[in-house]
């Protein structure tokens, strides 16, 4: 059973708005999922040994909202549209001026130009939307890497996983080549 979706949906520019999206949301998940994990360690590590640590308040992808590092200035919706609200604040935070990391403008058209590629190798086909998600975790991975040298296992193992079953269907390399490549990763 194909799934149809109207060809516009899929175009260049459709996937790379759509990149921009995604991208606003990878600069949130590079900074913070190293942060979750941090902190769960901290837990697990002082329940085992039995004593008390202080560990930084509880973080999610979601909440609380984005907020200034320098002055904790709450981000308005305004100020968080993908590249539009970098350059209207001049790479500047609204309240205290303090300067806002290149890296979040950067990751968010790189996710578009990388989407819109996508679009165009792949063509008006749902298999795209499964590559464009490739490459976003893989943005992902890149830039927690960087900062970290960790590949979080919540990244990484569903990515073996979908990988296999698009292959298993057909929609990328033979299963057998794989599993090998699996086996070897």
């Amino acid at each position: 059973m194909a799934i149809e979706l109207p060809e516009a949906l899929l175009s260049p520019l459709a996937l790379a708005l759509l990149g921009l999206c995604i991208g606003s949301f990878l600069n949130v998940v590079v900074h913070r999922l190293p942060l979750m994990l941090e902190r769960g360690w901290k837990l697990e590590s002082a329940e085992l040994l039995g004593v008390k640590v202080d560990v930084p308040p509880e973080i999610g992808l979601s909440k609380p909202r984005s907020r200034c590092p320098s002055c904790g200035h709450a981000i308005a919706w305004h100020e968080n549209i993908p590249l539009i609200g970098y350059m209207r604040l001049r790479g500047r935070c609204s309240a205290c001026k303090a300067p806002i990391s290149l890296r979040y403008p950067l990751v968010e058209g790189l996710t578009a130009l990388l989407f819109a590629a996508v679009a165009y190798r792949f063509g008006a086909h749902p298999v795209s939307l499964l590559w464009c998600a490739f490459v976003a975790t893989l943005l992902a991975l890149a830039a927690i890497d960087w900062d970290t040298t960790l590949l979080p296992d919540s990244l990484t193992l569903p990515l073996l996983w979908v990988g296999l079953v698009a292959s298993a269907l057909g929609w990328t390399i033979p299963l057998s080549s794989a599993l090998w490549g699996g086996r070897a990763g």
